[in-house]
């Protein structure tokens, strides 16, 4: 079975044509590296230094891809729209866990992203700590209100796994 993060990269495979990616939540990387193969532009967000340090070196000199130490939350500031986007929400993996993405910050960065969104957006929910399982659980109260037919929305998730990780996908119809 994948990963939920191998999860949202096989589905991203699935939109042709992606101009302008966000990683709204960089963190160690990952995302924004993959997002750098498959994307003219690509701006990647975290406000921890640590975070943008780590992902310059595994970027090197890729002039499409903006890395940018800020919230989330302040993405629109940068952008009006975007084609692909994805949240993978929680802390900086091998980080301060006391650093952690918020309910209020993540849920004002994912309406507006609904909004300014071409395509999809990708969120990877963490409800294994305490500020998550509120995020997780409001997140997941918002995609469900969002109207039918203007979204698909869709979660891929472990049942038999107690507070694992899942990906809320909000594609634009």
């Amino acid at each position: 079975m994948l990963s939920m993060v191998e999860y949202v990269h096989r589905r991203i495979l699935d939109y042709k044509d992606i101009y302008t990616a966000i990683d709204f939540t960089m963190g160690r990387g990952s995302d924004t590296v993959f997002l750098m193969h498959h994307a003219k532009e690509v701006l990647s967000f975290d406000i921890q230094p640590i975070a943008i340090d780590i992902t310059r070196k595994k970027i090197g000199d890729a002039k499409h891809v903006q890395l940018i130490l800020d919230s989330h939350e302040n993405f629109d500031h940068y952008i009006t729209s975007f084609d692909v986007g994805i949240f993978n929400l929680g802390y900086l993996p091998q980080g301060d866990k006391s650093i952690t993405t918020t309910k209020t910050t993540s849920l004002e960065a994912i309406k507006k992203a609904v909004k300014l969104m071409n395509k999809a957006l990708f969120i990877v929910c963490y409800s294994g700590h305490e500020e998550g399982e509120k995020e997780a659980g409001a997140i997941e109260d918002y995609a469900c209100q969002l109207d039918h037919l203007a979204y698909n929305v869709s979660v891929y998730k472990m049942l038999n796994k107690g507070k694992a990780p899942f990906v809320i996908e909000i594609q634009k119809r």
